[in-house]
């Protein structure tokens, strides 16, 4: 197995996390050691809750890539290792730095879309894991880039 960051992308609800932890559990026997997964929105927990602050978001987003950098770096002469982003990256320059930083240390890198469906939207509203309305899901439907 080679070194590979998969950088995911979807709206919220869609099942990103879940993909991320399933990479991590099935695709790394020895994944302490050798994976990780970076989401921005973990960064966002206080003693188990989920605290979104839009003021922090672009200090956050800066914080999850570093995190991420320094884990690729860390493992940059491993034979093997999986760094998976989980953002929703609705844009493409809003993860081109993990595309960046991953090829910098010899990462192959996956780009995985989860498909979404804009009638789902309620749906996924009910679903996500850190209480994302509706509205802010439509607003990120809005500006997808596919």
């Amino acid at each position: 197995m080679a070194k590979i960051c998969y950088i995911l992308r979807g709206l919220p609800g869609t099942g990103k996390s879940m993909l991320a932890e399933t990479l991590r559990d099935t695709l790394h026997p020895t994944w302490v050691k050798a994976g990780a997964i970076f989401s921005t929105d973990d960064l966002f927990m206080v003693d188990g809750e989920y605290q979104f602050d839009p003021a922090k978001l672009a200090e956050y987003h800066a914080k999850n890539l570093e995190n991420a950098t320094y884990f690729m770096y860390g493992h940059r002469n491993a034979e093997k290792a999986i760094c998976v982003i989980d953002n929703t990256n609705t844009q493409h320059w809003e993860y081109a730095n993990y595309v960046q930083a991953a090829k910098a240390n010899d990462y192959i890198v996956q780009v995985i879309t989860i498909d979404w469906d804009a009638k789902d939207i309620p749906l996924y509203a009910e679903r996500n894991s850190h209480g994302v309305p509706v509205e802010a899901i439509y607003r990120m439907a809005a500006r997808w880039e596919r």
